[in-house]
């Protein structure tokens, strides 16, 4: 068993806030011999294995009700996006197509899934029409995908925004490697990061008008927050260390990011006007890959605690604050880097 033991103290305090806090949180590991695509509630019970094949299978991410899961797989000999109930049922080909596919996002309505293909013999990002829950094989078939980049740079790793009206993504049109967004149709691409450093890590904020991300301008790799409606940059990690993967908090008000001010990569958290820095683990070991839960009394995160990389869940005390205490390993055994994603929260009558 790989979970801390609290003291009387700190579990007295956790338990009140964790009570009715549960998540779900899908992952890949090659623990079984090949990439698979896993399940666990956030307390490290009910962990499934959701695919079982020879396949590599991975790159999971979550329909908006949760009900079902995009992945890539290379099952039929080339690698494409497949699409699965949550419990790994049914699982279907959704692109059908001889080129290479990678990177599947929902639209926030679940009627699209965008992802990166090469079918027009350069990387760009297409968008699907996804059949509804329950639809018959029959309407898998022929499948049109749409180009939202018809040009000849290399284009990647679409993000949409929770309010669907943008989809953010990865291109070197400009020939360095920048952060762009466009309407859902691809339609007035506007680039967000206008710089020659490299850009990546591109995070909406809850209500889409903003845009945080991270960027080598600055000497070292800091984190940047966009406004995109006037396209003003907020350099938010104002130190000279490297610092990555920003996740925002459900209200909008913080993110949780890594840092590596020595020789270990650690999580904070920081308020989104850059006060409130607050250290949340100490090296050894390191840690990083944050992503906080639906709710926002959880973050999970990714940790070679264990001497590989494993998933961990770090909650609330019932004061707020976030205790390293907490923090439970509940992969049970070594998980993919960056593969981690909690299923969304249920809507109303869903």
């Amino acid at each position: 068993m790989h979970r801390r033991l609290l003291t009387v103290l700190s579990l007295a305090l956790f338990i009140p806030a964790l009570a009715g806090a549960q998540g779900c949180l899908v992952f890949v590991s090659d623990r079984d011999g090949n990439r698979e695509i896993y399940t666990v509630d956030s307390d490290g019970s009910a962990l499934r294995r959701i695919t079982k094949s020879p396949a590599s299978d991975f790159r999971p991410a979550w329909s908006p009700d949760g009900k079902r899961i995009a992945f890539v797989s290379d099952h039929d000999g080339d690698q494409e996006i497949y699409l699965a109930n949550a419990d790994g049922s049914q699982p279907i080909n959704l692109t059908r197509s001889p080129s290479f596919e990678d990177y599947p996002a929902w639209s926030p309505d679940g009627r699209f899934i965008a992802f990166d293909s090469d079918r027009t013999g350069n990387q760009n990002i297409f968008a699907i029409a996804v059949p509804p829950a329950g639809a018959p094989p029959a309407q898998f078939r022929n499948l049109q995908a749409r180009n939202l980049t018809p040009n000849a740079s290399w284009n990647s790793q679409a993000h949409w925004s929770p309010t669907g009206n943008l989809i953010a993504f990865l291109t070197d049109r400009t020939h360095s490697q920048e952060i762009m967004v466009c309407a859902p149709d691809g339609a007035n691409p506007v680039n967000v990061t206008r710089h020659e450093a490299m850009n990546l890590d591109p995070s909406f904020s809850p209500d889409g008008a903003r845009m945080a991300f991270r960027t080598h301008r600055d000497g070292n790799i800091s984190i940047y927050i966009a406004d995109l409606t006037t396209l003003t940059l907020h350099r938010l990690t104002n130190n000279t260390c490297w610092n990555e993967e920003p996740s925002w908090s459900p209200d909008g008000k913080t993110l949780c990011f890594a840092s590596s001010p020595g020789p270990y990569r650690e999580l904070y958290l920081i308020n989104v006007d850059g006060t409130g820095l607050t250290k949340l683990t100490s090296g050894p070991p390191n840690c990083w890959g944050a992503r906080w839960s639906p709710d926002g009394h959880q973050i999970a995160f990714l940790s070679d605690k264990e001497g590989e990389t494993r998933l961990y869940v770090m909650h609330q005390d019932a004061t707020g604050r976030f205790d390293p205490a907490s923090a439970i390993e509940v992969s049970h055994g070594v998980v993919e880097d960056l593969s981690v994603a909690w299923r969304p929260a249920a809507r109303p009558g869903g």
